[in-house]
């Protein structure tokens, strides 16, 4: 998602908003109000996103899992259907909330702390497992090293697979977005039973 604003959708990060913070630190100090407020405009909705999610996620439980799930592929396939003169700000927030809630109740995978939406905890943790694992010759800590580089693979093939995808398919690239989660929505709602 965050490729995908970036790339086809105004240079914004709609997912990472530490990239947009910086982005909104530059514009301010080249006095660019326009491009401060485009990017204040995902920020909000990221704040807004996880202030709803937590509280989804305290009244629903592990029901919210799959209802978040089903929310983010309906949402994704609705952006894949608008216009493509369709303002970017209405793909900033959308994928900005999205995004948030998804990072507020996915923060864990296997007992490994996770991140699906952006990649230094993952490369600090990869290193750092990596040499446990080396030094000590600690199996656990390979298995963690394992997890962290798979989900570096796997943002960094997201973005290729962006990319390539989205000289074909333009504004509909999205739609690609909601192949994994689909996957995934399968797979808790089989735990679930």
């Amino acid at each position: 998602m965050g490729a995908y604003s970036y790339f086809l959708k105004g240079g914004v990060f709609a997912n990472a908003e530490t990239a947009n913070l910086l982005i909104l630190a530059l514009n301010i100090a080249e006095c660019d109000v326009d491009g401060a407020v485009a990017v204040l405009i995902p920020i909000s909705a990221f704040f807004i996103g996880t202030f709803f999610s937590q509280m989804f996620i305290e009244k629903l439980g592990r029901l919210w899992i799959p209802i978040l799930l089903g929310s983010e592929i309906v949402l994704l396939l609705l952006l894949s259907l608008l216009p493509s003169d369709t303002s970017y700000t209405v793909y900033h927030v959308v994928i900005a909330i999205i995004s948030s809630m998804q990072f507020n109740s996915f923060r864990e995978a296997r007992g490994v702390a996770m991140s699906t939406l952006f990649c230094t905890a993952h490369l600090r943790g990869f290193g750092s497992a990596m040499y446990t694992a080396f030094a000590n010759g600690d199996r656990s800590a390979m298995k963690r090293s394992l997890y962290h580089g798979g989900l570096i693979l796997t943002f960094v093939t997201g973005g290729i697979l962006c990319a390539l995808s989205s000289t074909i398919l333009g504004t509909h690239t999205i739609a690609l977005s909601s192949l994994p989660l689909l996957f995934v929505l399968q797979e808790v709602l089989r735990k679930e039973k």
